[in-house]
């Protein structure tokens, strides 16, 4: 006895998580671009791809400065974000159960 081939329907994504993967990747963009017009950071990507510094002056405490802040914000952006949405999903539980 063969059975009929089963019907899936086609992946969706919601609007939400849709929505939640815009603001990511719009954070992302915006820490790259940032990224992008520190000295320090220009210095080491010049040496990583060509081999040679830039000749920018990457030594400098503003651009150094600015370049622990990216790093920083790299590094604890997941963390914050994760953060916040876990306690606005316990918000809104908590309100939908008071209601």
């Amino acid at each position: 006895m063969t059975h009929p081939p089963l019907r899936r329907r086609p992946p969706q994504i919601s609007l939400g998580f849709m929505m939640l993967m815009m603001l990511i990747f719009a954070l992302i963009s915006a820490g790259i671009l940032y990224a992008s017009r520190v000295p320090a950071v220009r210095d080491e990507l010049s040496l990583l791809i060509k081999g040679t510094p830039s000749g920018a002056i990457g030594s400098s405490e503003d651009g150094r400065f600015a370049h622990i802040v990216f790093i920083l914000f790299t590094f604890t952006s997941p963390l914050i974000l994760a953060g916040v949405l876990s306690s606005g999903m316990a918000a809104l539980r908590w309100f939908q159960q008071r209601g």
